[in-house]
């Protein structure tokens, strides 16, 4: 009988026991400081190590994407906004920027406005503005000029000024 009786207790002291461990566990590991998260767009990986490091967190770069504002290899990009509060130890994700998805733009100048759109878009470059003017010397539909310049760093958006013919005659 009394061997009945210990089972129970030993299991019953054995559940208190886990209960009590798992709530310590928890208030230890809750209680943890919390940090605000910097600044990291436009930073370099180095620096921005750096700077985590300083207040207790860490990097983990999450990948590279185009942008053509964050100059290349700087961050784009970061998990949490500057400013916002996190758990000490935490890694904070960043994003890499690979530059501008155009390197260079061609030279469409002296092209038709129809052979200039057709060498943009196999460069995948939109043309978002083209411009009409008079020219006295320049027949109608040819590139006058473009920007950004030829073999410029470029965007994703081009610029043209097309000849609309002698408008005088």
């Amino acid at each position: 009988m009394k061997r009945l009786i210990k089972i129970p207790l030993y299991i019953i002291a054995a559940v208190v026991f886990g209960l009590i461990s798992g709530h310590i566990t928890f208030t230890l590991l809750s209680h943890s400081k919390t940090v605000t998260v910097p600044e990291l767009r436009g930073k370099n990986m180095i620096e921005a190590g750096a700077l985590l490091r300083k207040h207790g967190l860490y990097i983990r770069l999450e990948g590279e994407d185009f942008d053509s504002q964050i100059p290349q290899g700087n961050i784009m990009w970061q998990q949490y906004p500057a400013g916002s509060t996190v758990k000490e130890g935490r890694e904070i994700g960043v994003m890499i920027s690979k530059g501008p998805k155009i390197r260079y733009v061609p030279d469409v100048v002296g092209q038709t406005l129809e052979t200039a759109e057709q060498i943009l878009k196999e460069k995948g470059i939109r043309l978002n503005k083209v411009i009409f003017v008079s020219h006295a010397t320049i027949p109608t539909n040819i590139v006058i000029a473009q920007r950004p310049e030829p073999h410029e760093k470029g965007a994703e958006t081009f610029s043209v000024i097309v000849s609309a013919g002698n408008r005088e005659q």
